[in-house]
């Protein structure tokens, strides 16, 4: 079987992305479930390159060391084939997976990645919307973590999750021009 190594593992994301693994007949051996404490000493990280698949599904918030860079996947018996990079912010000078400058689409799902070195062909699988190819198990996901939110919006004066929500609003008006 194929190794894989999602980082993110225990975000919605990666949760989901681990489940399909498991589902495509993957055995849960073979997957590296990686999250923030696996990163925290920042990259690049030789065990992307050894495995096979990299599925990168981190909530990038701020500006971290790159879990690979053409050099680090340019060492001698790379085994990497494919990323595929849920999070997908090509633009984002943040981008911990900063290899590919476009997006990949539905109906060009893989975009080819030249790396020097022996290891094998790449691909990237860089879609914007790749979410959206399960809507419904999104919206009912998202819908279980919002209703409680919701119920309590008549309390919004003593519910944390709306005190919070309202003071970052204030925060974020008082950044704009002119306030």
């Amino acid at each position: 079987p194929p190794r894989i190594i999602v980082v993110g593992a225990l975000g919605r994301c990666g949760t989901g992305a681990v489940d399909c693994c498991v589902a495509a007949g993957v055995p849960t051996s073979s997957i590296l479930k990686w999250d923030m404490a696996e990163t925290a000493a920042g990259g690049p990280f030789k065990e992307i390159a050894a495995s096979d698949i990299f599925i990168n599904c981190i909530y990038l918030k701020e500006k971290i060391p790159p879990f690979v860079t053409r050099e680090s996947l340019s060492k001698p018996r790379r085994k990497l084939r494919v990323i595929s990079d849920v999070s997908c912010d090509p633009g984002d000078p943040n981008n911990p997976v900063p290899l590919y400058t476009e997006y990949s689409t539905f109906t060009k799902p893989t975009l080819p990645l030249e790396v020097n070195g022996d290891g094998p062909d790449m691909v990237v699988i860089s879609i914007d919307h790749l979410p959206s190819l399960v809507a419904k198990e999104a919206s009912e996901s998202f819908s279980q973590l919002l209703l409680p939110s919701l119920k309590a919006l008549d309390r919004k004066d003593k519910e944390g999750v709306w005190i919070r929500a309202e003071q970052i609003f204030r925060e974020k008006v008082n950044e704009l021009p002119g306030f």
